[in-house]
C-alpha cells in the first residue's frame, strides 16, 4: 500500500495545481492513515478505489477537465459519516479551485 500512497502523490504533484495538490495529498493521507487497521477485504476494496482514482485523474488531466459529477446513486449508499466527508470535500475544493475554476460539481 505504501507503493499505492507514492503514487497517488506523485499523481497530484504532476497533474494538479498546487491548492489542489495540497488538499488531494491531507485527503490521501488521511485516508491511509485510517484505513492502517482495516481488515483485508476492506483493504482490497480500498486499494482497488485509490487505483480507480488515479486512473480517473489521468485521464481526466490529459482532457483538462479535473473533477466530474457524483452519481445519485453513489451518494444515496453512503452513511452519515461518509456523507459529511463528502460535503467538507466539497467545500475545500471549492476554496481550493478558487470558486470551482477548473472543477466540475
Amino acid at each position: 500500500m505504501i507503493s499505492l500512497y507514492r503514487n497517488i502523490l506523485k499523481l497530484h504533484r504532476r497533474v494538479l495545481p498546487q491548492e489542489m495538490q495540497q488538499l488531494g495529498d491531507s485527503y490521501t493521507k488521511s485516508e491511509f492513515k485510517a484505513h492502517k487497521t482495516a481488515k483485508i477485504g476492506q483493504v482490497k476494496e480500498f486499494v482497488r478505489q485509490w487505483k480507480e482514482y488515479m486512473y480517473t485523474l489521468e485521464i481526466q488531466a490529459k482532457q483538462g477537465k479535473l473533477g466530474r459529477e457524483l452519481d445519485e446513486s453513489k451518494i444515496e449508499v453512503l452513511n452519515e459519516e461518509q456523507r459529511e466527508k463528502l460535503s467538507q470535500l466539497k467545500e475545500e475544493a471549492y476554496k481550493a479551485g478558487g470558486g470551482m475554476s477548473g472543477l466540475r460539481e
